[in-house]
């Protein structure tokens, strides 16, 4: 019988992470959906199945530190070992900081975000995601790659934050979503960095590239936007207007660059086109959030977020996790035929439920729907994707490993 430390699905990063994301993603929408079917805006804001159990903190916490957490740990952690050619995980390791994200999710399940403890295991998955990146980059001395420590840092910074806060009413409006910051930061650096090449692989074109710049824009610009948004106690009426104008930089950059990357034949690749898709709804985000901070009338904080959120975490990641996905089990990379029906729900769901919080509402009926139809998406890309997580590469060849 095989030694564990052998199975494919611990050779590398992105597969039990991915894994682990789709399955715990589909579970919390599911959950999600349940809760406005059940109870409403009561049990959104109370909790169901007793107080403070599965309230919106429960959602916004598990979205950002544990779904988000999740698809960056599997990305990241595989692409600085491809980058830096030193081995990112043992497996021991690997189990240990797999095992404390799942027993944070668990303990938010068992006991909601009121207690303590559930926190303090989180944050020590994402330190432990942390020392593995930060390791990497530091041996090799790949300082242009700082960025990801520094964004990672801010992911462990924002949950603290979000737990001292967990009790505070204005949470909601301040705090509660700032962890996406580091994630935007993350996933539009590493953008720029493979949208290009993997256009011109696909399309038998030249590269695109957009340039240190562009590329420091995008990654810096977020993280400098939760430096401002941490100073906003000290500085209510300032910290939200730099913010708001940091944000609006990021977001003509980011048309700038997709409009470089650009060519006609992208729409002929689904894989391709989900990944511009996602990168301009993270910037409409971007630019909708602006105009919030500025002040101006726009429906307040949840249509922003929401379009950030569904950015990185559905569309983007449905594009990337295909890609890192297939080409590293050896398979085509294409997005699987059995996936393209879905995205129709995808963009549905992309299109509706930010524009609820400004018409027709934020009716339970319809945000159960929206919940449920993301569910549906994340249990498609799970049944699709997941078998090729855990198997042999298709190639036959040896699993990846870490040197």
């Amino acid at each position: 019988m095989r030694d564990w430390r052998q199975w494919p699905v611990l050779s590398v990063g992105f597969r039990p992470w991915f894994l682990l994301m789709l399955g715990f993603a589909t579970i919390a929408m599911a959950l999600w959906a349940g809760v406005w079917i059940v109870g409403g805006w009561g049990a959104a804001t109370q909790g169901v199945f007793g107080s403070g159990r599965l309230d919106w903190r429960w959602h916004a916490h598990e979205m950002v530190f544990g779904v988000g957490m999740a698809l960056v740990a599997g990305f990241l952690t595989t692409a600085a070992q491809n980058w830096t050619g030193l081995r990112a995980w043992h497996p021991v390791g690997l189990l240990a900081v797999l095992g404390t994200w799942i027993a944070a999710r668990l303990a938010f399940l068992l006991v909601g975000a009121d207690p303590l403890w559930p926190y303090l295991l989180s944050m020590a998955a994402e330190l432990g995601i942390l020392f593995v990146v930060a390791r990497l980059i530091l041996l090799s001395r790949q300082w242009h790659n700082l960025l990801f420590v520094l964004a990672l840092a801010g992911m462990v910074l924002a949950d603290a934050l979000f737990a001292v806060q967990r009790h505070d009413g204005g949470l909601a409006g301040i705090h509660g979503w700032l962890g996406l910051l580091p994630v935007v930061a993350m996933l539009l650096f590493v953008a720029q960095r493979v949208v290009p090449p993997f256009s011109a692989n696909r399309l038998d074109i030249a590269p695109r590239r957009t340039g240190r710049y562009v590329a420091a824009i995008l990654g810096g610009g977020p993280l400098v936007m939760l430096v401002a948004m941490l100073a906003a106690p000290l500085l209510p009426n300032t910290a939200p207007l730099v913010a708001a104008g940091i944000a609006g930089v990021v977001f003509f950059t980011g048309g700038y660059a997709l409009m470089r990357w650009w060519h006609r034949l992208v729409l002929a690749e689904p894989m391709l086109w989900l990944l511009f898709l996602g990168v301009a709804v993270v910037l409409v985000g971007l630019a909708w959030l602006a105009v919030v901070l500025a002040g101006l009338p726009a429906g307040g904080l949840d249509g922003p977020v929401h379009v950030l959120g569904l950015g990185m975490l559905a569309v983007m990641a449905m594009g990337m996790m295909t890609r890192v996905s297939a080409g590293h089990t050896g398979r085509p990379i294409h997005l699987p035929r059995s996936l393209r029906p879905v995205l129709v729900g995808l963009l549905a769901v992309v299109m509706v439920r930010p524009l609820l919080s400004i018409w027709p509402g934020l009716t339970p009926a319809w945000l159960a729907l929206t919940a449920g139809g993301l569910a549906l998406v994340y249990l498609v890309m799970l049944i699709v994707i997941g078998p090729w997580l855990v198997a042999e590469r298709a190639d036959a060849r040896p699993p990846v490993r870490p040197r």
